[in-house]
């Protein structure tokens, strides 16, 4: 079964800010067993398939590596996308609602 017929089906749950930021859409659409592999080659460079999800919850991935994403995504993803990626995920909702503008968001 195919990652996207998973989805469709229900079988994984996505917390969606996650795959909502350039760097989650480009780790969607590439894939993990994809990003695992092609990392592999390097032997500093090796992750599991765990490592690419933490990265996907917010924990950046260390400089030789984020570079070597850059790299593979062929100028789709920049470094300042991967650790942006970081900082939206890890922020606290408080925090995404303040930066909002008075008109655009509820009262509480």
């Amino acid at each position: 079964m195919f990652r996207q017929e998973a989805l469709a089906r229900g079988r994984y749950k996505r917390v969606p800010d996650r795959w909502e930021t350039e760097f989650g859409r480009w780790v969607s659409d590439f894939g993990v067993p994809r990003i695992v592999a092609a990392l592999a080659r390097d032997p500093d460079l090796r992750v599991t398939n765990q490592a690419v999800y933490e990265w996907l919850r917010g924990h950046a991935p260390r400089p030789a590596r984020a570079i070597a994403l850059v790299e593979m995504s062929r100028g789709r993803l920049t470094l300042e996308a991967i650790y942006q990626h970081s900082r939206e995920v890890r922020r606290p909702p408080d925090a995404v609602m303040e930066d909002m503008p008075a008109q655009g968001r509820l009262e509480r």
